[in-house]
């Protein structure tokens, strides 16, 4: 068994006053003994990240049922109640329960046994772990009226405000523009007196974003007098988007999250 607490054995670990200025303080276990896993968890749930690597089963019930057999894979506990399984691939955990959901630790027939439980609407989570590689305690920092830069909503404003970032020689007509295909994210007219549809995703687009361009300019094809054009903006595209793109001869506007960044703190 290997131990890292900043100097700290497990005893003193355990029986030490919480201290909020203790940002540094971790405790790391190779092969934790499943009983010193189970007291270590229900000490530190409600004030550090807690993750768990091992050979692990688990069981959700809830507003749906969901099961997985046991395999390598990864548990994190936050402070706020947060639960999530990770397994090797895509983004998103396979089993989670949100904040203010109920975590502890025990052990059932020689097994380290994790339940978690959610009453509005009732959820309850059950992971069996009878073979952990490896517990990790962590204090982790907390960002202050934290706020997401770069929604879609944002982009569109600040587009809005500095057109010229799309094409020179635009000018906004209306933004969140009603058609029977949707809301149009900003229409404009370039120099030479075209209608302009401006399609803004935030990330990369795909086909889906193209398409929805083609419609909104196949709408005001039928009405104006005018040549439409269409212009998407993205941070990217996909290589199947682009390919749409130049098929439909619509143009690609690429407007990176650092630009956005800046802009926002000029204007």
């Amino acid at each position: 068994m290997t131990v890292s607490s900043r100097g700290l054995d497990i005893t003193t670990f355990l029986t030490e006053k919480a201290q909020s200025d203790s940002s540094e303080d971790f405790i790391i276990i190779r092969d934790p003994d499943i009983e010193e896993a189970a007291k270590l968890i229900n000490h530190n749930r409600h004030r550090r990240v807690i993750i768990i690597y091992g050979k692990l089963k688990a069981l959700y019930e809830g507003r749906a049922k969901a099961s997985l057999d046991l395999a390598p894979r990864i548990l994190i506990l936050k402070p706020d109640g947060t639960l999530l399984i990770h397994e090797s691939t895509k983004r998103e955990p396979v089993i989670w329960q949100p904040p203010r959901a109920v975590n502890y630790a025990c052990v059932e027939d020689g097994i380290l046994t994790i339940k978690s439980t959610r009453t509005n609407p009732h959820e309850t989570v059950k992971i069996e772990i009878p073979l952990p590689y490896f517990l990790g305690i962590f204090n982790v920092g907390m960002t202050e009226n934290y706020k997401v830069m770069g929604t879609e909503k944002e982009i569109v404003d600040l587009l809005t405000r500095k057109i010229e970032l799309v094409e020179k020689g635009l000018k906004v007509i209306a933004r969140e523009y009603q058609t029977i295909a949707g809301s149009i994210d900003i229409l404009a007219e370039d120099c030479n007196g075209n209608i302009v549809v401006i399609e803004v995703k935030r990330g990369m687009a795909g086909p889906e974003a193209v398409h929805q361009l083609k419609r909104y300019v196949e709408v005001l094809e039928r009405t104006s007098q005018r040549p439409v054009r269409g212009i998407l903006v993205a941070e990217d595209v996909s290589s199947s988007a682009y390919k749409y793109l130049r098929e439909y001869g619509f143009k690609f506007v690429r407007i990176t999250r650092r630009l956005l960044e800046d802009l926002q703190r000029q204007l």
